[in-house]
């Protein structure tokens, strides 16, 4: 049984808004980005009292009917709700399967209507947190996942799936026909508090301030500290201002916390100092590291 539970409320509506405008993960990666126009516009529409005022309650009920305890499918939510409110799109198909012979070999993460430029778009859309496992290698907290493996899946499979014959075909049968392709990849990337490697070209460093560490490492770096802690769970994982944080503990306690419980999965933790977020990263098993670089063997694409 858990020693220690956090109590932890996110704000859907600042999660919202992060998603809107978060940086992506990578830059130069050969992938259509949504450029951060397109980015500020979406968040400014949002970002009005008026619209929270409006909008706001009917986020909530949204995310009460369509519960999601995968952190990607509740980003798909967010990313939904906003096609489906913002005055410039119009949702036209939401994870499309491309379907022959009875075989899925595809989907669509979104089909979209841009309205200033009355044209039809495709997105692919995943929100991603990766840490540092050497000077060229990335991977999920859960090693179920690398970003360079969802890099190529998504420059190689998901966006060019939308021009195969295969998908003219099935959005014929609708009237549509895709004008252009947009790449959003947001999230947070964690570097070893102890000696961290070098980075990669292609890696955005304003998203690079986070760390992860041991309980032993973590307790060193931290033991002097006078934050409050609490772990993290994943609809929490995005904004970083606006969560509600309640059972808080020091440094020390939360590593003895995770030293008893001894999970195999990293923890998401994060510092609050006069009610504002000051750190945030992952605790992991001493044998985390060894069990990442294990996973860096030849593995099947992620397919989130």
């Amino acid at each position: 049984m858990s020693t220690y539970s956090s109590s932890v409320k996110p704000d859907h509506w600042a999660n919202l808004l992060w998603t809107l405008s978060a940086p992506h993960i990578v830059r130069d990666c050969g992938l259509p980005l949504l450029p951060v126009e397109r980015q500020i516009t979406l968040r400014d529409f949002f970002d009005s009292g008026e619209t929270r005022a409006r909008l706001a309650p009917k986020l909530d009920q949204f995310l009460a009917e369509h519960v999601a305890r995968r952190l990607g499918i509740y980003f798909e939510h967010l990313w939904s709700f906003a096609f489906s409110h913002h005055p410039h799109y119009r949702l036209l198909s939401r994870n499309l399967p491309l379907r022959q012979e009875g075989r899925t070999l595809g989907e669509l993460d979104f089909l979209v209507q841009y309205l200033p430029e009355d044209c039809t778009e495709h997105w692919e859309v995943a929100v991603k947190f990766y840490l540092q496992v050497d000077a060229r290698h990335w991977v999920g907290p859960g090693l179920r996942d690398r970003l360079d493996t969802k890099l190529a899946r998504m420059r190689d499979h998901q966006l060019p799936v939308a021009r195969t014959d295969l998908a003219r075909t099935t959005l014929a049968r609708q009237s549509l026909q895709v004008s252009r392709q947009w790449a959003v990849i947001p999230g947070r990337l964690f570097r070893p508090i102890v000696a961290p490697p070098p980075l990669p070209a292609e890696i955005n460093p304003a998203l690079c301030e986070f760390w992860w560490a041991t309980p032993d490492d973590f307790s060193a770096h931290f033991h002097d500290g006078d934050w409050y802690w609490g772990q993290l769970p994943k609809q929490a994982w995005l904004d970083n201002h606006h969560y509600r944080m309640e059972n808080r503990m020091r440094a020390g306690q939360i590593a003895t916390a995770f030293h008893t419980d001894q999970p195999r999965r990293p923890w998401c933790v994060a510092a609050q100092n006069e009610g504002r977020e000051v750190s945030r990263g992952f605790i992991v098993p001493a044998d985390w590291h060894q069990r990442a670089l294990s996973a860096l063997s030849p593995q099947e694409p992620d397919r989130g």
